[in-house]
């Protein structure tokens, strides 16, 4: 096609691990999108922005701005499939003559619910979901839940969430600590991390530095806890670091990263560096978690610090099965989850909406 689709994003805002995934498809589409949130410099986006006013009323999302009038200037619009964002949500229910994709992680997810765990309120977001042209999912988890809602499967698409890293790292055979990254809520289940690693350093001959990088709430409380053990020339807060460079020798030098409570794209980030991921099986996710193959690219245990403690002994001890572990995470991201794959994910359903309207 000579014309380019005329794309639209509804979004909440833009997060800069986002921008090059956004940037890639701003190469493909004329691409605009509508946030509420802080607008990108025009020298980093390849795409126009809209600011949109929102106003919330009782958890509820609305907008200043026509949504539907704003969307049906373009080919196709994508919209973040949240049921709390009326406008868009609703635009399912309006006659239209675009193309309506909703993307998101497809069932019920957040820090509050654990993922998949709200039949009643995924009954609704399935029926309003499936009044779109086609369907965008984090991962392929909720296909088979979809189609035995009677949902067409020829209109289900994967973009599996990822993060764009394009330098394949050499990965050291002697890894040198152990790592967390990531904002210091309480939900991300730290203090199990602090006492697994309290336990690993008493079962090892073989102690290795635990790194812990980010800040927020919890920050006062690792501080103390790390003081009362006298554990400070052993766990090392860094605070929140932006710079790439500075993260990738964190992440080169890492026998894992951890994080018991969580599971979202610092597990991609890590398997890109060659670094293997731990969590627990109920780690709050969008689903990224499914990313992680047990004793191939990294562990899922059960939420037991002991068997933490033991599994961060194994990593600790054996290079061999460190750096085994180590490769096949690179390898898995660069062969099955970079971001030029997670953009074909989009441009599968872009397509598939488009010919929809146009036939």
């Amino acid at each position: 096609m000579n014309k380019k689709i005329k794309l639209l994003l509804l979004a909440n805002f833009i997060p800069h691990y986002r921008l090059p995934i956004l940037n890639m498809l701003g190469e493909k589409y004329d691409f605009t999108i509508a946030h509420y949130g802080k607008l990108i410099d025009e020298n980093e986006a390849n795409f126009k922005q809209i600011k949109l006013t929102i106003k919330g009323i009782n958890g509820l999302f609305f907008f200043k701005e026509n949504i539907y009038k704003l969307a049906k200037q373009f080919d196709v619009v994508i919209s973040l499939g949240e049921l709390r964002v009326i406008p868009n949500i609703l635009l399912g229910l309006r006659k239209r003559r675009f193309g309506l994709i909703y993307w998101g992680i497809g069932v019920t997810a957040s820090y509050n619910h654990a993922f998949d765990s709200n039949s009643s309120i995924d009954r609704i977001r399935i029926w309003l979901m499936n009044k779109a042209d086609s369907i965008l999912f984090y991962s392929d988890y909720p296909i088979r839940k979809y189609v035995q809602k009677g949902v067409d499967e020829k209109k289900l698409f994967v973009a599996n969430n990822t993060v764009q890293v394009t330098e394949k790292v050499i990965i050291p055979y002697e890894k040198k600590h152990f790592l967390f990254v990531g904002t210091l809520y309480k939900q991300k289940k730290l203090n199990e991390l602090l006492e697994a690693y309290k336990q690993y350093i008493q079962i090892t001959d073989k102690i290795l530095p635990l790194v812990i990088i980010g800040d927020g709430d919890e920050k006062v409380n690792i501080l103390n806890w790390i003081k009362q053990e006298n554990l400070e020339d052993k766990i090392i807060l860094t605070g929140q670091i932006n710079n790439q460079q500075t993260l990738k020798l964190y992440y080169q030098n890492s026998v894992a990263c951890v994080s018991p409570g969580q599971a979202g794209l610092t597990v991609l980030n890590s398997m890109a560096y060659g670094v293997p991921f731990v969590t627990s099986e109920n780690a709050i996710t969008g689903g990224e978690i499914f990313n992680v193959r047990n004793n191939e690219n990294g562990f899922i245990y059960n939420g037991d610090t002991n068997e933490l403690a033991g599994i961060m002994k194994k990593l600790a001890e054996d290079n061999e099965l460190t750096y085994k572990l180590s490769r096949n995470a690179q390898n898995y991201y660069f062969n099955e989850r970079n971001a030029e794959i997670m953009v074909k994910g989009f441009d599968d359903a872009i397509e598939y909406a488009f010919n929809v309207k146009k036939n």
